[in-house]
């Protein structure tokens, strides 16, 4: 009988990806990017408040994002506390819930 081979979960320094957002109203902006941790806050800052200045979209809305390392670091935590973000609490571990 073989034995199972060893696996060992890593998050990439660096990966493709999309974001975008959306409301009840609209769809905002949707960017693929190559994603870091400093990637992803450049592109937040170049984009989520544009897309909140559409009138569809309205002022008021709740930021949700996973738990992924680039999203839950000190660095992230200190820029949505600075922006005074409402950030939707996401359990940690958690399947793919994402609505996108």
């Amino acid at each position: 009988m073989s034995k199972p081979l060893a696996t060992k979960r890593s998050t990439p320094l660096s990966e493709t990806a999309l974001r975008g957002c959306f409301s009840a109203a609209g769809t905002g902006r949707l960017v693929r990017i190559e994603m870091n941790g400093a990637k992803y806050r450049e592109i937040l800052d170049e984009n989520l408040f544009q897309s909140t200045q559409d009138p569809r979209l309205g002022h008021r809305f709740t930021f949700q994002q996973d738990n992924v390392p680039k999203h839950t670091d000190k660095t992230m935590q200190e820029w949505l506390r600075d922006k005074s973000l409402n950030v939707l609490e996401w359990p940690s571990q958690s399947p793919d819930l994402n609505p996108i």
